[in-house]
């Protein structure tokens, strides 16, 4: 039965730990959705490419037996460093029919660090946009070897890998709820908040137009964040109300909230994919948390995963087989 009905993993790596969510389901040793976030050891991953691939594909092989898991199918979020994200117009009446194909054909200048030709893409429409060009694609490239070493990682894990999305791609699958409510005059912030510096992520009409690294001191943070909302507001005149949307975790970030809201003419709200109910898992006296498990920016991208039916999958995720 586990082999007609593998039990299911969704996974977010980062550069110091990965969180892992095992789903219910027939072949799943258990009736409620697990999480867990393992750290990893200081140089095992840097800026998204698995440097230490046996002994990561070793830990998380261990950690699945444990968990009961052998044999399952991952769905897994590349680290924010690994991936880098492009709104592509397409220059055509109609969406074209092999849109990857397409767009390595047309081969435009994305300023990236990589020919195309050695990138693995993941294209997924954006519509309903109000726009000149109204073919819009989210594209979002990872280097063709970064994906290939995390491919690795996960045989030697002895695990299924069904899908490779990258981090931003999962994020705003996760918001899409709250992007799809915004007023036609509001701009969506999101800042990603971690103890190293935060990323900020400016969306307008569901596009992700503007992202930015700002520093972690609230002291610079706010200057910094204020700087990049005027320079979008004069870019964009039709900008009337803004919304931040702050992600992260730690008793500091009710304080920064606060700190915000106090600081600029803008609203904010924390993102918590567990209390909103996007995350398919509740803690339960079986199964305790330490606080240090909840990671915000983790969960958010989980939530993403689990919002992507399989057939969005295999539209939105890393093209594996090219």
């Amino acid at each position: 039965m586990a082999r007609i009905f593998p039990p299911r993993i969704l996974l977010a790596l980062e550069d110091d730990a990965f969180t892992l969510l095992a789903l219910p389901g027939q072949g799943f040793s258990g009736g409620t959705s697990r999480l867990r976030r393992v750290p990893l050891p200081r140089g095992a991953c840097v800026d998204g490419l698995p440097l230490q691939k046996a002994a990561l594909g070793d830990l998380i092989g261990d950690l699945s037996v444990e968990m009961g898991l052998q044999g399952a199918q991952v769905v897994a979020s590349l680290p924010r460093s690994a991936c880098a994200l492009r709104v592509v117009q397409w220059p055509f009446d109609a969406w074209p029919e092999e849109p990857e194909q397409a767009l390595r054909q047309i081969d435009p200048n994305l300023s990236l660090a990589y020919p195309l030709s050695q990138a693995y893409l993941s294209l997924s429409p954006l519509l309903g946009l109000d726009s000149p060009l109204p073919l819009c694609s989210l594209l979002v490239t990872a280097p063709r070897p970064l994906v290939l070493a995390w491919i690795e990682v996960f045989a030697i894990a002895e695990l299924h890998l069904e899908r490779l999305q990258p981090a931003q791609a999962a994020e705003l699958k996760a918001i899409e709820p709250l992007v799809a409510e915004a007023p036609a005059d509001q701009l969506i912030a999101l800042l990603e908040w971690r103890t190293d510096g935060g990323e900020l992520t400016l969306i307008r009409h569901g596009i992700p137009e503007f992202s930015r690294r700002l520093p972690v001191a609230p002291g610079d943070l706010v200057p910094a964040l204020r700087q990049c909302l005027d320079f979008w507001r004069q870019r964009d005149p039709a900008v009337g109300r803004v919304r931040l949307l702050l992600v992260g975790s730690g008793s500091g970030l009710d304080g920064l909230a606060d700190l915000l809201e106090e600081a600029g003419d803008w609203t904010v709200d924390i993102v918590d994919p567990v209390g909103r109910g996007w995350l398919p898992w509740e803690e339960t006296s079986d199964d305790p948390l330490s606080p240090t498990d909840l990671d915000g920016p983790s969960l958010v991208r989980l939530s993403g995963l689990s919002r992507m039916e399989p057939g969005q999958m295999a539209h939105a995720g890393m093209e594996l087989n090219r």
